[in-house]
């Protein structure tokens, strides 16, 4: 099984490295870009955008650091997903040490995100992530 893009937005340069690593070793991508905070990835999602590209992508992103707020995002990009009516496909994954109710309501209450993972993870997380 391998997906088309993989986007890992976390500031925490071991977990990144981890995931990426996990991904590259199982064959999981061969197409796998790693952001440090929210303005890359969305920078890099303006770039694609104008590409014209349709290409599915996994987003993993961090549940809400300094510099990665992983509901933020989502949200940025929904309102982009919605303004050209579904272009984009993007599947976002959220990671975390830990979840509050009110992170688990907001889960159920938000449509690109397809899964809350807590951390570290593991291959058999990720594996699941991209079956989506």
């Amino acid at each position: 099984m391998k997906t088309s893009k993989i986007w890992i937005i976390d500031d925490n340069p071991i977990d990144s490295y981890v995931i990426k690593t996990m991904l590259e070793l199982n064959e999981l991508s061969k197409d796998i870009h790693v952001f440090s905070n929210n303005k890359e990835a969305l920078e890099s999602l303006e770039e694609l955008d104008k590409s014209d590209s349709t290409d599915s992508i996994h987003i993993i992103t961090e549940n809400k650091t300094n510099a990665v707020n992983g509901w933020k995002l989502i949200k940025k990009v929904s309102n982009k997903i919605i303004e050209q009516k579904g272009k984009l496909n993007l599947k976002f994954h959220m990671t975390s040490e830990k979840y509050s109710e009110k992170d688990l309501k907001k889960f159920a209450e938000t449509a690109p995100l397809y899964s809350l993972n807590k951390k570290p993870l593991r291959l058999d997380h990720l594996v699941n992530m991209l079956n989506y």
